[in-house]
């Protein structure tokens, strides 16, 4: 049974919201061998490892954290952890610093060579994304831009009703942990 359509866009467009809302996925989700080569090369020009990229992600997303709770982050032992730290540390990516209220904890920050990995992926994908858009006509640009801001507004509303990834309401804080702002 074929689907109704509607047209758009030089194409046509299911009616259908379950074909549609595939549609979109299909399209929102699609990483070709040659995006993902891309991507690893980014990565590669800076010598990161997955688990490099996830302490770096972290640290951006939760701010400076002692050891314990990066290990707790990442799903390793507090020795791996540091393994980690001391190689991405040799590498000029974290540095350790001791903390500010108490100096017995001893926090991991990324350095300014370790921020600097997402500014380069970002500049990269802006500039890719740039080439991608200049194809559009103006008119295809507009109804992304309407689209891509529903997108976000969904998005946020459903991030703001969800409890933080890492929160358990009974936990006590970790004795070593710092308050982070968020971002």
């Amino acid at each position: 049974m074929a689907s109704n359509t509607v047209p758009g866009a030089g194409s046509q467009l299911p009616v259908d919201r379950a074909a549609m809302e595939r549609d979109l996925l299909d399209e929102m989700t699609a990483w070709s061998p040659r995006d993902r080569g891309g991507a690893f090369k980014t990565w590669h020009r800076h010598a990161l490892s997955l688990v490099h990229l996830h302490v770096l992600t972290t640290l951006e997303a939760q701010g400076p954290l002692p050891m314990r709770r990066l290990a707790e982050a990442m799903d390793v032992s507090d020795a791996s952890a540091t393994g980690i730290v001391d190689r991405m540390e040799k590498r000029g990516l974290v540095e350790r610093r001791h903390g500010t209220t108490d100096r017995r904890t001893v926090l991991v920050h990324p350095t300014g060579a370790g921020e600097q990995v997402f500014r380069d992926m970002v500049a990269h994908r802006r500039s890719m994304l740039t080439r991608v858009l200049a194809e559009l006509t103006e008119e295809e640009m507009a109804a992304l831009l309407v689209g891509m801001r529903a997108i976000h507004a969904a998005r946020n509303v459903i991030l703001a009703a969800a409890p933080a990834p890492d929160a358990e309401p009974d936990a006590e804080p970790d004795a070593g942990s710092q308050p982070t702002a968020s971002p």
